[in-house]
């Protein structure tokens, strides 16, 4: 798909190569190729992280209100999980890599500091889903609240360091994101009490469900601000890929679409029971539809700078 890196005779690189000998000028990266399963890679591991740091600090918090919920939500997040790594070992070529990089322990490289807290994350993720499912499962209440401590830990670790592992790269736009590691956790967070929401309207649980609609608007602007932060981070790489008009069609995706009309429907009619529950999904669905948007413009963003520059 893209023409990323280095390229032939066309485009507005062409003069430049003629004028300057050498290098200079030409395109110092290739565009990795990393297309649709990446965006489902983020989207996975921010549906599993997010889902666990909701669902966790709502049981230390209110454990009799948010445990039932808790005990659902957690097999839900491993899904996501499986989903997630399923989505890495594919992007990496080889399955083989994710094992072998495990062999090597270098927290000061983002891919290998991801590569173990996503294995760490997930030893107290199974535990707490397998451990739900256990009848006699109150007497385990001290085991449980040590691997979700501990698992809120590993959660925010491997929440962010996607963020991180993008904008550590040389690849024009991803460099530049240094608000991205801060908008993906947010943003996971945000996903993570909508599907708590969810759940405690479905199980019907009334109290919980006030306070995950709370705790949502409260990061639905806090959203805002990380995503306004993300993009004048980006906002020269973006104009440069999409031009004003396809970017200004994403903006409302992501910013009303995504943002400022599930807030509203939330505040007017989200509590949760009866006739809100339809607002309640309605609000959730634009929330994940922006969350997607947000997410494919980032990763394809050095393929769409490739394409621009080639006039492709």
């Amino acid at each position: 798909m893209g023409g990323g890196g280095g390229g032939g005779g066309g485009g507005p690189d062409a003069a430049l190569r003629t004028q300057v000998p050498g290098y200079a000028g030409r395109p110092t990266t290739k565009a990795p190729n990393w297309h649709g399963l990446v965006t489902l890679d983020l989207l996975f591991n921010n549906l599993s992280t997010g889902l666990f740091l909701a669902a966790g600090l709502g049981e230390l918090v209110m454990p009799a209100q948010v445990r039932p919920l808790a005990v659902a939500a957690y097999p839900i997040a491993w899904l996501f999980l499986i989903g997630d790594l399923v989505c890495l070992v594919f992007d990496l070529g080889d399955p083989k890599r994710f094992h072998h990089m495990l062999r090597v322990w270098k927290p000061s490289s983002p891919m290998s500091f991801g590569t173990w807290v996503l294995a760490a994350y997930s030893v107290p993720l199974t535990l707490l889903a397998a451990i739900g499912l256990l009848a006699g499962a109150d007497a385990l209440h001290g085991l449980r609240v040590v691997l979700i401590v501990i698992g809120l830990v590993l959660a925010v670790g491997a929440g962010v360091y996607k963020g991180v592992l993008f904008s550590t790269t040389a690849q024009r736009g991803w460099g530049d994101a240094r608000w991205l590691g801060a908008y993906l956790i947010n943003s996971a967070v945000a996903l993570g009490s909508a599907e708590m929401l969810l759940l405690a309207v479905i199980l019907g649980a009334p109290e919980a469900a006030a306070v995950y609609l709370d705790g949502l608007q409260a990061l639905l602007v806090l959203n805002l601000v990380a995503l306004g932060l993300l993009f004048f981070d980006l906002r020269a790489a973006l104009a440069d890929a999409r031009g004003a008009v396809v970017l200004a069609v994403l903006g409302v995706v992501a910013v009303l679409g995504g943002i400022l009309v599930p807030l509203w429907l939330l505040r007017n009619g989200g509590g949760g029971g009866g006739g809100d529950s339809a607002r309640v999904v309605v609000a959730l669905v634009l929330i994940l539809i922006g969350a997607v948007v947000v997410r494919h413009e980032v990763t394809r963003l050095p393929h769409s700078l490739g394409k621009a520059r080639s006039g492709g």
